[in-house]
Formats: structure tokens, C-alpha cells, sequence
């Protein structure tokens, strides 16, 4: 079994993320006291700390919206609480979701994976992540999607990658997942003994015994180290022992 990530891995999450980021600076430009850089640099930071406490429970995904979007714009709207919060952060979420697009090498590696078993493994909220699946037209790729959202646990928490696994009735061994996040994604399956592909698309200078840069050296990648044993060729609708 093949699991993926998903943002910054299948779909460029942070292409769109720049974008949307953009377009609520603007509407703000002549109110905020900074650079669009320097306002999206502040979108990183907060958003990570207020979706870090999604993921750990203590907010619902619309929380967290409203909590970023209130400390991202106190200074501009002094008034501001969690309804005008979130008639601002859709301001944000339309420029988003109008954005999104898969990286160019998605298709070609999933052409070349047609005939295995291929699952997603994500972070997030279940409504969201399925929609992106859906608008970006790869949804019927996947024969098992895990969502964070679903279960109540997140990468890097290795019963999420357990998790997928038991659906799939698959050995962790004999499964693979591939994200770009080498701490939350890679090293945290190959705690249950998953096979790990790190896809290093930024170039980062750290290593790993198992690095892509595309997703056109994903199968090449998986021949060489696991040779005939890899990837599954079981069908969708089968499962194994």
C-alpha cells in the first residue's frame, strides 16, 4: 500500500497560501503598518500556533480560523471579535480554495501507480482536505483517506499511520507513505516500521536514506531500494492477509 500526504506534497499548498495572504493584505494595505512580507511572515507564525492547537484539540477548526484571524488584525480593527474574525478569514479562505492546484508532477506519478493500492494520510479538517481531493480532480486516486480531522490524532503521532494501515489490512511494513515534511511525515512512520520516502522538493540540506526531489522518482525510488516487492499490486476492492 502507497499512502501520500497531501498538502505541499500532492496539492502547493503554500502557493496558494501566498496568494490568499496577498489578497487579504490588500484589502487592509492602507490600515497595517508592514510589508506584505512581513504581514505574510506574521500569517505564517500565528496560523501555525493556533493550528498546532487544532490539531491537539483544544480548538475546532473554526476556532482556530477566528483566533489567527483576530491576532493577525487586532491592530487594524481594534473592535474586532470572532463574527467580523470570520467574515474576515473568508475574505482569505476564497482566494484559497480558488487556488489550489497540484504540483506538475502529481498526474504523471499517479498514471505511472495505476493498478496499485494507493491511500492519503493528512492533517487537517475532514471536510476540507476531501473537498481539495475533489476540486483537484484526484479524489478517485485513493482507495483509503485518513484525515486527522476524523480520528482525533495528527502526524506525527504514529497511531495516525497505524491507523491507516488497520484500513487497509496491510502490515506496516509492507506499506510506504511519502510527504515532504520529514519530521511529521517520514520519520514519524517509520516508527511503526512504515517505509518512509521523504519528497524534498525545497532542498533542504538534510539528509535521509530515502529522498526524492520529484514525484517522477517515486517509483524508480521504490524499485531500486524494495525491488519485485514493491509497490503492492493488489487491486482497489482486495486486501491482503
Amino acid at each position: 500500500m502507497i499512502f501520500f500526504d497531501l498538502d505541499d506534497t500532492l496539492m502547493d499548498f503554500k502557493h496558494a497560501e501566498q496568494l490568499a495572504v496577498k489578497a487579504l493584505y490588500d484589502q487592509f494595505s492602507d490600515s497595517i503598518d508592514q510589508s506584505c512580507d512581513e504581514f505574510y511572515e506574521n500569517w505564517c507564525r500565528i496560523g501555525l500556533f493556533h493550528y498546532e492547537r487544532y490539531l491537539r484539540g483544544e480548538l475546532t477548526f473554526e476556532q482556530q480560523q477566528a483566533e489567527r484571524m483576530i491576532e493577525l488584525l487586532s491592530a487594524v480593527d481594534t473592535g474586532i471579535n470572532r463574527d467580523t474574525a470570520m467574515s474576515y478569514f473568508q475574505i482569505y479562505l476564497k482566494h484559497f480554495e480558488d487556488n489550489w492546484l497540484l504540483f506538475d508532477d502529481v498526474i504523471p506519478c499517479l498514471e505511472s501507480l495505476k493498478g496499485r493500492r494507493l491511500g492519503m494520510i493528512t492533517n487537517g479538517d475532514s471536510v476540507q482536505q476531501r473537498q481539495k481531493l475533489q476540486r483537484l480532480g484526484i479524489s478517485d486516486s485513493f482507495e483509503i483517506v485518513v484525515v486527522s480531522g476524523d480520528i482525533g490524532v495528527s502526524k506525527p503521532n504514529p497511531e495516525i499511520f497505524l491507523h491507516a494501515c488497520k484500513l487497509a489490512y496491510a502490515n506496516p511494513e509492507d506499506c510506504y507513505f511519502i510527504g515532504d515534511n520529514l519530521e511529521a511525515d517520514v520519520l514519524a512512520c517509520e516508527k511503526i516500521n512504515m517505509n518512509g520516502i521523504w519528497l524534498n522538493r525545497k532542498n533542504d540540506e538534510r539528509e535521509h536514506r530515502r529522498t526524492i526531489r520529484s514525484l517522477m522518482e517515486l517509483k524508480t525510488c521504490m524499485e531500486s531500494e524494495f525491488g519485485d516487492a514493491a509497490p503492492s499490486s493488489i487491486p482497489f476492492g482486495r486486501r491482503s492477509s
